[in-house]
Formats: structure tokens, C-alpha cells, sequence
């Protein structure tokens, strides 16, 4: 593990600005946002593990059903196992197309890293906070970019339940002819 570089008078004049900013974004991370950065991490890395587990179910189970239809053996135990793995394989598929771990681990990844790069460019004043004419602008520049960064991961956290609950709204809407024409 790299030791960290000794501060000596000659650099501290620069370092102490970058310091001070850290503190500032630690605070504003740790009591308004109440560590969200860390839970977005967290909550990525969970949503991504329950995708990529529904997905490899998807695959072992659907080969698993492909080589079972060459065992002579027990025909009738291999058509209900056989039952049995395609059953399997639609409840995964469903969980992953109704709870979208896909989507919602890369928006919580988007919105982690997002929040990482504003902390970074705020910290070694960067990008759009050189411009600030004083510490105040520009951690009010912060807040605003990383509030911005929460608010599109909340739009397309909303995007995604509405894509869900379209196709619901939809099935429910749609009647068979039989229960929209009455009987002659």
C-alpha cells in the first residue's frame, strides 16, 4: 500500500484549500444527504448481484431443460423436471423483468460515481468551480450539482416504474370480446 505524501510547508499552501473543501463536501454528504453516496454504492452492488443471478439462472436452468430432452431414461420423471426447470426459468425472467435489477443497479452506479466526480472537481476546484468568485459560490455550486445528479436518478427511477406499470394498466384496460358484448 502506497504511504501518503508528507505535507511539508512548501505544499501546504495549496493543500489547505483542497482540505477545507473535503471537510465542507464530507459534511454536506454525511448530514444532508445522510451518507446517500455510500448507499447508492451499497445498493448498486446489491441490485447488480440479484440481476446477474437471475440472468445466470435464466441460462443454467434453460441448458439444463435442453439436455435433459436427451435422457432415455424415466421418461415421465424427465418431463416433469423438465416442467419443473421451465417453470423456474419464467419466475426468474418475471422477477427480473418486474424488480429491473439491471436498470436500477446501473442508475444507482450512475448516481454513485456522479456524486464521486462532483466531490473530486469540487475538491481540486475543477470544471465549473474555478469560476466561483468565492468558497460560498462555489460550494453552493456543489450542493446544485450533486442535488441534480439525486434528482435525474430519481427520473429515471420513475421512468422505470411507469414502463412497469404500463403494460399492467394496459392488460387491464384490454377485455376479452365476451365480457364487452352483451349477450343476444
Amino acid at each position: 500500500m502506497p504511504k501518503e505524501p508528507a505535507i511539508t510547508n512548501s505544499n501546504a499552501n495549496w493543500v489547505a484549500p483542497i482540505q477545507a473543501r473535503m471537510e465542507r463536501a464530507d459534511y454536506y454528504f454525511q448530514t444532508a444527504l445522510k451518507n446517500q453516496r455510500e448507499w447508492y454504492s451499497k445498493k448498486a452492488g446489491r441490485q447488480k448481484s440479484w440481476h446477474l443471478f437471475y440472468t445466470i439462472m435464466v441460462i443454467l436452468l434453460g441448458a439444463a431443460i435442453s439436455c435433459l430432452q436427451v435422457i432415455e431414461t424415466a421418461e415421465a420423471l424427465i418431463r416433469y423436471i423438465t416442467a419443473g426447470l421451465g417453470a423456474a426459468v419464467s419466475v426468474f425472467r418475471a422477477l427480473d423483468t418486474l424488480l429491473h435489477p439491471g436498470e436500477t443497479w446501473q442508475g444507482y452506479r450512475k448516481a454513485s460515481e456522479g456524486m464521486k466526480r462532483e466531490y473530486r472537481l469540487y475538491t481540486n476546484n475543477a470544471d465549473a468551480y474555478t469560476a466561483a468568485a468565492n468558497e460560498d459560490t462555489a460550494y453552493r455550486l456543489f450542493v446544485e450539482r450533486v442535488e441534480t445528479v439525486l434528482a435525474e436518478e430519481q427520473q429515471l427511477f420513475w421512468q422505470s416504474q411507469a414502463k412497469t406499470a404500463e403494460p399492467q394498466a394496459q392488460a387491464s384496460e384490454t377485455k376479452p370480446e365476451s365480457e364487452t358484448t352483451p349477450a343476444s
